[in-house]
């Protein structure tokens, strides 16, 4: 089956795209992780889009690998499945990753081996706010947002009484095969969907050896693969919404499974000869997850002082285990989450137009089981925001504050966590021109501790650290503060889209793990710490279409680069600079491109340093027939044509752990009505 599958599938060359050469255009797309319908322009903070056409060719296995190439983003690493985005040099805690406008409700915040279970192929759009978004979403979104938007919960009535799309794919440096379906359609006031997906794949192929230090490399391992990176993954969803003239309410269940390896070095086993040595999908460490969700969704439009509300509510029964090669459980998470957010949209008083609302967050967390590194907690957050905007004769202003209570209850004796944290932030859009805008926006933010960051103690695999959290070592805890400036310059014209942005963060007592030289159970002691930090760097964006807006070609290029200190060192697993350029020919019926991103060498961070590399690719997309009532896509894409040793600087498993090599992927889709 496999081999038939990758087969069919594998005729032609494609690639991720450079930068935002796929992404929509921005002035006709709502942002709906702003409460106020503004587009990704109107906003002072840089917020990058991309729409379903741009994923059709992006979507990878994990959501950080999806946007890993987009302007200001990197991704974590622990092999295909696992990825996280990083936003700025910001990951973990600090990047809010949302469905549809809420929490995920997952603990890949806590791990880099924990798989966020959204699947990439079911997004119509990614929405990505670089820079703090505690105003919006909390302390969590502190260096940014990640909203993944499907039509699980339908939003707006359907045109057709039934629809759908069918797809299939597959690539050969993971020998990848993918099937993917949606249904969807409107039957009266009732607007359904249902969807599901298959994905399953093999160890990784790399030119050259996984572990890049000879000396550290074992006899036995052989060049060419990566072993244990090898996963399998499956789901479904199905919702409904109810429409009124003025009102909207509507239900979905989904559920994501996956098995996957841990990739890296492995382990030596202990136990009696004869006993169970091998599991019979992987033959290294691995996880199996499974996450049941509910969401609830409501909006009603008012009229009057009060214009709308908009009513989120998410539960969710997650858990996953850890199991060592010899199939023995080594640990057990879970993660009981209940979540819900009240959005006030009010009328303009006093020229002012604004949205006010709550968020509450419930959270009972566990990790049972010998490598369990982070004690058991309860947490509780309360939030309540205010965002305000006016407009004025040179451009619009915006100004926000939020208040957010958490507390932290560990289960064991250790003292608990209860503190208020306060952000503001004010932004400034300037029109200079009939083509060009200026946007300034400062703030200032507060960020809670995490459970992890708090209440570590003990061998944590996935990161290759004994962790030793700061109430376990006695510090005094403390919030982060982070007083942020960001500036952005526009320019849209028919022949040029232009973004150049620079941001300045400075934030007091951030929370890291740092090495202090001691060995505990066999791994290098990182004890969280607080110190002083700083961030800084630029992102720049150009579309350049030189033979006018009517022509089906255009350029792309990209740059970004920040740096992430304190004042006594480098901080870790920052990416490095990064130049992209790429071409594109798009017509209705054709889209192709061919780009190149280079990544610097990075040696300003205090873990492993990456050499420079080069990802060149390339895509195509054929529209066959949109004359019927089926539409065919056909795509392809080529990555990594250089084959190159290419490793992550964000990733805990660079050393070990390069990025697939040449890979061929391609797929079909058929959409119909």
């Amino acid at each position: 089956m496999k081999s038939k599958i990758t087969c069919a599938l594998l005729a032609g060359v494609a690639s991720i795209g450079v930068a935002n050469a796929e992404e929509t255009n921005l002035d006709e797309i709502v942002v709906t992780a702003a409460p106020l319908g503004r587009t990704a322009d109107d906003l002072t903070q840089p917020v990058a889009i991309l729409d379903k056409e741009a994923l059709l060719t992006k979507a990878a296995a994990s959501i950080g690998e999806t946007l890993a190439n987009e302007a200001g983003v990197s991704a974590t690493y622990f092999g295909p499945v696992a990825g996280r985005p990083v936003i700025r040099g910001q990951d973990g805690p600090r990047i809010s990753v949302l469905a549809t406008g809420i929490s995920t409700l997952d603990v890949a915040d806590l791990s880099p081996d924990h798989a966020v279970p959204i699947e990439p192929l079911f997004a119509d759009r990614v929405e990505i706010i670089r820079g703090p978004a505690t105003l919006l979403y909390g302390s969590s979104a502190a260096g940014g947002v990640v909203n993944v938007i499907d039509n699980t919960l339908p939003t707006e009535p359907g045109e057709s009484p039934f629809s759908g799309a069918f797809e299939a794919r597959g690539d050969t440096a993971a020998g990848e095969q993918a099937l993917a379906a949606r249904l969807e359609g409107t039957l009266g006031s009732i607007s359904w969907h249902l969807n599901g997906f298959d994905r399953e794949s093999d160890d990784i192929e790399i030119d050259g050896f996984a572990t890049a230090d000879p000396a550290e490399r074992p006899e036995e391992e052989e060049s060419g693969t990566v072993l244990n990176s090898a996963g399998e993954a499956d789901g479904f969803s199905t919702g409904a919404t109810i429409f009124t003239d003025r009102a909207s309410v509507g239900f979905s269940y989904s559920q994501y499974n996956t098995n996957y390896g841990l990739p890296g070095p492995e382990e030596e086993e202990e136990g009696e000869e004869g006993g169970e040595e091998e599991i019979a999908l992987f033959p290294g460490p691995f996880i199996d997850l499974e996450q049941d969700r509910i969401d609830i969704a409501a909006q009603y439009e008012i009229g009057g002082a009060i214009e709308s509300a908009r009513l989120r509510i998410a539960r969710n029964d997650y858990e996953h285990i850890e199991v060592e090669p010899s199939g023995e459980v080594a640990t057990e998470f879970s993660n009981e989450v209940f979540e819900t957010r009240l959005e006030l949209v009010h009328a303009p008083i006093a020229g002012w137009r604004g949205a006010f609302g709550v968020q509450l967050n419930d959270r009972d967390f566990s990790a049972v089981g010998e490598e369990a590194f982070v004690t058991p907690t309860e947490t509780r957050s309360l939030g309540l925001f205010l965002l305000e905007e006016r407009e004025t004769d040179f451009g619009r202003i915006e100004v926000g504050a939020r208040i957010e209570s958490l507390e932290h209850e560990p289960l064991a004796a250790l003292p608990g966590y209860d503190e208020t944290a306060f952000s503001l932030a004010g932004g400034l859009t300037w029109d200079i021109g009939e083509y060009r805008d200026i946007s300034i926006n400062l703030s200032h933010s507060e960020r809670h501790p995490d459970a992890a960051e708090l209440y570590s103690d003990g061998a944590h695999l996935a990161t290759g650290l004994f962790e030793v959290g700061l109430v376990i070592v006695g510090a005094d805890v403390e919030k982060e503060l982070a007083n942020n400036l960001d500036v952005a310059f526009h320019h849209h014209s028919d022949r040029l889209d232009m973004t150049l942005s620079a941001f300045y963060n400075d934030i007091s007592d951030y929370t890291y793990r740092r090495e202090n030289g001691d060995i505990d159970d066999g791994l290098p002691v990182a004890v969280y710490v607080q110190e002083d930090a700083q961030f800084y760097g630029f992102e720049a964006e150009f579309d350049i279409r030189p033979l006018g807006v009517d022509s089906p070609w255009s350029i792309n290029l990209l740059a970004d680069y920040v740096r992430g200190k304190t004042d006594n060192e480098d901080l870790p697993r920052i990416q490095p600079a990064r130049l992209g350029v790429g071409l594109e020919y798009a017509t209705p019926r054709w889209r192709a491109t061919v780009d190149a991103l280079y990544h610097a060498e990075q040696d300003d961070i205090s873990s492993f340093n990456t050499d420079s590399f080069t990802m060149l690719g390339g895509s195509v997309t054929l529209t066959l027939d949109e004359s019927g009532s089926t539409t065919w896509d056909l795509f392809f894409r080529a990555s990594n044509l250089l084959d190159e040793d290419a490793r992550r600087a964000t990733s805990f498993r660079a050393a070990f752990v390069p990025l697939p090599g040449t890979s061929l992927h391609a797929g079909l889709r058929a959409r119909f009505n």
